[in-house]
C-alpha cells in the first residue's frame, strides 16, 4: 500500500537575533580573511570584543549569525570585502542574508519586485500579512511561532531592508531598488544569478547580466 509523502519545510528564522550590520560583518569577513580560521575569528569578536559591543553573551549570539551568513559566500564573494564600496559592503552584507534566509529572499522577490515591476513602490502591512499567509501551508514553523516573534520577524526584516537600502525607511516602506556594482554583478551571477531577482532586478535585466557574464 502506497502512502502520500508529507514534506515539511522550515524557514531559518534566526535573522531576528541580529540585523544587517553591514559594517560588524565586514569587519569579520576581513577578520576571517586574515586567518582562514573561524575559532580564532570567535575568540576576536567574543572574547576580545573586536567589535566593542554587548555583553560576552550577545556577542556570541550575534557572531554565531554573522558566521552563517558569511559562510554562504563564494570565496570570491568573500574576498570582495576587501575592495567594495560603503554600499557593496551593504550589498554583500545583504546577498548573504538573501542566500542564508529565504523567508527574506522570498519575500523581496515575491512581493517587493512584484510591486516594483507594476509601479507600486509602497509597501503595506497588508502585503507582509498576505505574504507570511501564503507561506503557512508549506513552511510548518510559521505555524508555531508566537505574535511576539512574528512581529519580531517582520520587524527586523524591515530594519534590514532599511539598512540594505531596498526600503527608503521603516516608517514609510518605499520600496527603493538598490545599486550594485557591476564587480558584485558579475560575483552573484557567476555564482546563482537568482539572487539578483531579491535585489528587485527584472528578469530581462537579469538574462541581460547572463548572458555577459556567464
Amino acid at each position: 500500500m502506497g502512502g502520500n509523502i508529507v514534506v515539511t519545510l522550515k524557514y531559518l528564522l534566526s535573522y531576528t537575533a541580529v540585523s544587517l550590520q553591514a559594517y560588524e560583518a565586514e569587519t569579520i569577513a576581513l577578520l576571517y580573511k586574515e586567518t582562514l580560521d573561524w575559532d580564532s575569528v570567535a575568540k576576536s569578536v567574543i572574547d576580545d570584543d573586536a567589535l566593542q559591543k554587548g555583553t560576552i553573551a550577545t556577542r556570541k549570539r550575534e557572531f554565531i549569525e554573522f558566521k552563517k551568513r558569511l559562510q554562504t559566500l563564494t570565496s570570491e564573494q568573500l574576498a570582495y570585502y576587501e575592495e567594495a564600496t560603503s554600499c557593496d559592503v551593504k550589498n554583500l552584507t545583504m546577498l548573504s542574508c538573501f542566500k542564508l534566509y529565504a523567508f527574506i529572499s522570498d519575500f523581496a522577490t515575491e512581493v517587493m519586485r512584484n510591486k516594483l515591476l507594476l509601479f507600486d513602490f509602497q509597501l503595506i502591512n497588508s502585503d507582509y500579512e498576505a505574504f507570511y499567509d501564503s507561506k503557512r501551508i508549506a513552511y510548518d514553523n510559521l505555524n508555531t511561532i508566537s505574535e511576539g516573534t512574528k512581529y519580531k520577524l517582520k520587524q527586523v526584516m524591515f530594519k534590514m531592508f532599511e539598512q540594505a537600502g531596498l526600503i527608503d525607511s521603516v516608517k514609510s516602506k518605499n520600496i527603493q531598488k538598490p545599486y550594485l556594482s557591476e564587480e558584485l554583478i558579475k560575483l552573484i551571477v557567476q555564482d546563482d544569478p537568482k539572487y539578483l531577482s531579491s535585489f528587485l532586478y527584472s528578469d530581462n535585466e537579469i538574462n541581460e547580466h547572463i548572458k555577459r557574464y556567464k
